[in-house]
């Protein structure tokens, strides 16, 4: 079931973003969807909704077009078909449903990109919803780092582990300044839309996480930088579910073992 909510507009899009749901509540997608639509650019909006059954929104006279897929095709694979399918524009943001833009992040996301054409993807400052900060740079994933931070928590880790997850953290380097990231969180990731084409959009064997890691490598591979830009800010309600549940912590071991398959098995 596809429902197209506007027409198409005549100039050329500014932006272009994609939202996958699975049962998300109606609130949380209500926030996200008019936190990115509150701008004066020239945007659109996919909505692709893997849920058992079509979520109820509120969509009309926005520029927004939902498509509810019928089964769960994992989180890049879905945002796949909208990058496979929309109109042209200069950006593309691939975005979770429990973000909250704050405004003016697109505008000048878009500043920097239009300034810096040697970076093809960028990502602001992420917070917590009491404003503290994610640390949500990382180095290239290795075995002995994803290790740590699966079965220790980070108040009680010793003095040498906490430097070691401090460096895959980025929190070594600080999170003041603009700089290059190896590995660019999922929530929000602001790519130039030719390069995110070009690289084939996420690789659909990863269902659920490492999607991110190996978008962020194909980007580098194709020669652009991917970079962490501090002066602007969005909220992310954080659910760490592959530390709350067993079943995605067994998707996060297995979408683990295909990165390192694709790209080498690293063990630090």
């Amino acid at each position: 079931m596809e429902v197209l909510r506007l027409a198409a507009r005549e100039a050329p899009l500014d932006c272009v973003a994609s939202i996958v749901l699975y049962k998300n509540p109606p609130e949380m997608i209500e926030t996200v969807v008019s936190s990115f639509l509150d701008t004066a650019m020239n945007v659109k909006l996919y909505i692709v909704d893997n849920s058992p059954a079509p979520l109820p929104l509120s969509l009309s006279n926005r520029p927004a077009f939902y498509h509810y897929v019928g089964q769960n095709l994992g989180y890049g694979k879905a945002h796949n078909w909208a990058i496979q399918r929309c109109e042209p524009s200069r950006y593309f943001l691939v975005l979770n449903p429990d973000v909250i833009i704050s405004r003016g992040v697109i505008e000048e996301l878009s500043r920097y990109l239009d300034g810096n054409p040697e970076v093809g993807m960028v990502c602001p400052k992420v917070l917590n919803k009491d404003n503290t900060l994610q640390y949500l740079n990382k180095r290239q994933p290795n075995l002995t780092d994803l290790f740590l931070r699966r079965f220790h928590s980070y108040r009680g880790t010793f003095s040498a582990l906490k430097r070691r997850l401090d460096r895959y953290e980025m929190r070594d380097v600080g999170y003041q300044d603009i700089r290059e990231v190896p590995f660019m969180t999922g929530a929000f990731m602001f790519c130039r839309t030719d390069v995110l084409k070009r690289v084939g959009g996420f690789d659909p064997r990863f269902f659920m996480y490492f999607e991110d890691a190996d978008l962020s490598r194909k980007f580098q591979q194709e020669g652009y930088k991917t970079v962490y830009y501090p002066y602007v800010n969005i909220t992310h309600l954080w659910q760490r579910e592959a530390q709350k549940r067993l079943t995605m912590a067994l998707v996060f071991m297995i979408s683990g073992m295909k990165y390192f398959h694709k790209w080498g098995w690293k063990l630090r």
